[in-house]
């Protein structure tokens, strides 16, 4: 990956309905070269996907709750059993595998602390191999975004 390459990357996360025109001009190529780049970058796989960002807040999604969990058994059937659960639930926006005081932490939205409540106790506690779970609520999202800095 060159430059040129990394100057694309840049305009397609600040607006992926940038035209390949508008991209071509910005990086000095005609359109041919930047068209061909882009599909070079999708197949190697480095361009993952295209989408929208929405605004959860005026879909009526004001709350963000950071939970951090722990598992009891770590061992590799255990660990995959429990991903394999928790990521069934599509309200789960957001899932790592960390390290420190806990094993895994998730990103969830929801509408209301009621909703998050019923989530917590009919669906996230059923899963079997949960030995803690620890909520954090999203008081102000300071700051957001999905770029990644290329050098």
């Amino acid at each position: 990956m060159d430059t040129v390459d990394k100057k694309i990357l840049k305009y397609l996360q600040q607006n992926s309905n940038f035209s390949i025109k508008e991209i071509a001009s910005n990086v000095g190529l005609s359109i041919t070269p930047v068209y061909e780049r882009i599909k070079k970058l999708e197949k190697e796989g480095v361009i993952k996907n295209y989408s929208a960002i929405l605004d959860p807040v005026k879909l009526g999604v004001k709350i963000t709750i950071i939970v951090n969990i722990t598992i009891k058994e770590h061992n590799h059937t255990k660990r995959n059993e429990f991903v394999k659960s928790i990521l069934a639930f599509d309200e789960i926006c957001e899932l790592y595998h960390t390290s420190g005081a806990y094993d895994f932490m998730a990103k969830i939205r929801m509408s209301s602390i009621e909703e998050y409540k019923d989530f917590l106790i009919t669906k996230l506690s059923s899963i079997p191999n949960i030995n803690d779970i620890e909520s954090q609520i999203v008081l102000e999202e300071m700051k957001f975004t999905t770029e990644i800095i290329l050098d």
